[in-house]
């Protein structure tokens, strides 16, 4: 009779403003199960003047409870067998402030292969600090794509703590530069760009970044598979990272046009060896971290 008992028990908790350190009143909070068709609403509550919510629902699987505060939604996963009551479920409060954040990593994946030139590029931004960082008019991150590539970007961002959504790149006013709205959370937040343009080998990559590039915010490094070389103004070669045998690159000019030569798709040799068919590629120990 006991585990019954625990099995239909509410789920329960407090939003906690982790900015001001006190609750959060009046915050919407929708909960949702997991399963093999994905992401199922089963009910939505305020939260009170004293930031608590609770659901009628137990914990008999595995949930998702969700936050909406000034316009930015927290996720917490609950799963089965956890506690559900006594949850305290995180937001922050919004800020233009951008002195606690920064690029800790860019690192972009260059293929040439079956005509055209793949690039998928990683940037990890890191916020030290108490609040959630917020341009809606801006953009919490801005990028330029080669003009080839005609706008057409894929754009992931995996938040701290959160999941992976698809985020849309819109127009930010000059020529091939676009932005992303999106709340950079304190710790670390992932933007992941995917683009193709049409490429005959050798050829010319029009490189354009508009962060700014040191040994102390927005390292890039550029990674190929082996066979494909890369030269040009700010490009250095760092040597092949002994798993992959991937050639490493560091970069260190923000605008130059690098030439590529040779042909090849580091998925495609992952594949071979029994990978799935869009793996995340292996970074290079040069990069202190896997990609």
């Amino acid at each position: 009779m006991i585990p019954y008992l625990l099995l239909v028990l509410a789920i329960d908790g407090t939003v906690v403003n982790r900015t001001t350190g006190k609750a959060a009143p009046e915050a919407p909070v929708v909960l949702m199960r997991l399963g093999d068709g994905g992401m199922m609403p089963v009910g939505t509550v305020k939260a009170g003047a004293d930031g608590k919510f609770q659901f009628a629902q137990g914990v008999d699987g595995a949930y998702l409870l969700q936050a909406t505060y000034e316009g930015v939604t927290y996720n917490k996963m609950l799963r089965p067998g956890e506690a559900g009551t006594g949850i305290e479920l995180e937001v922050f409060s919004t800020s233009k402030e951008r002195s606690q954040v920064r690029i800790v990593q860019h690192m972009m994946l260059v293929e040439p292969n079956d005509g055209k030139l793949m690039v998928n590029e990683s940037i990890i931004f890191r916020n030290a600090g108490q609040a959630a960082y917020l341009d809606p008019v801006s953009g919490s991150y801005k990028f330029a794509l080669p003009p080839a590539a005609k706008g057409e970007v894929q754009v992931r961002v995996t938040g701290a703590g959160g999941m992976p959504v698809n985020r849309e790149a819109t127009p930010a006013g000059a020529p091939d530069t676009y932005k992303i709205d999106y709340a950079i959370k304190p710790g670390e937040t992932r933007f992941d760009l995917q683009y193709a343009f049409p490429f005959e080998s050798p050829g010319k990559f029009p490189s354009r970044i508009l962060h700014a590039i040191s040994n102390e915010e927005g390292v890039t490094r550029l990674v190929t598979p082996s066979g494909v070389t890369l030269k040009g103004a700010g490009v250095e070669d760092l040597g092949a990272e002994p798993q992959t045998q991937a050639q490493v690159y560091a970069l260190t000019k923000q605008e130059t046009e690098i030439e590529v030569s040779g042909t090849g798709s580091l998925r495609a040799l992952e594949a071979d060896e029994g990978g799935s068919p869009e793996p995340q590629a292996i970074a290079p120990k040069l990069m202190e971290r896997q990609w």
